[in-house]
């Protein structure tokens, strides 16, 4: 029982710091190192925020990088994708970037 207990309040713990929206819940690695005008780039700076919640895992593609994340209705996979389409210096369009990448929830 004490072990049950631990968890719980850990559990209760970390969402209390976590909290649903917060601006921390979405790590945006090296937003700052990477050149902001590229599609990928203006596209993470719009998305913002995921919020602390998961609804499954997602998988979301454009060209040839493929990320797989737990997310809440495909924000955090999306999220995954821009950075990595960022930081490697991708210079598609904002418009390209959205029409060429495809999604697919892996736990429906």
């Amino acid at each position: 029982m004490n072990k049950l207990t631990l968890y719980l309040g850990a559990a209760i713990f970390a969402l209390s710091i976590a909290g649903c929206g917060s601006d921390h819940t979405t790590p945006q690695s090296n937003n700052n190192e990477v050149e902001s005008t590229s599609g990928a780039c203006q596209l993470l700076q719009e998305l913002g925020d995921c919020g602390a919640c998961w609804s499954g895992d997602t998988t979301c593609t454009y060209g040839d990088i493929t990320v797989t994340e737990g997310s809440c209705q495909q924000c955090q996979a999306m999220v995954a994708l821009y950075i990595q389409l960022c930081e490697s210096g991708n210079t598609d369009s904002q418009e390209a970037i959205e029409a060429g990448m495809t999604c697919t929830d892996l736990d429906e």
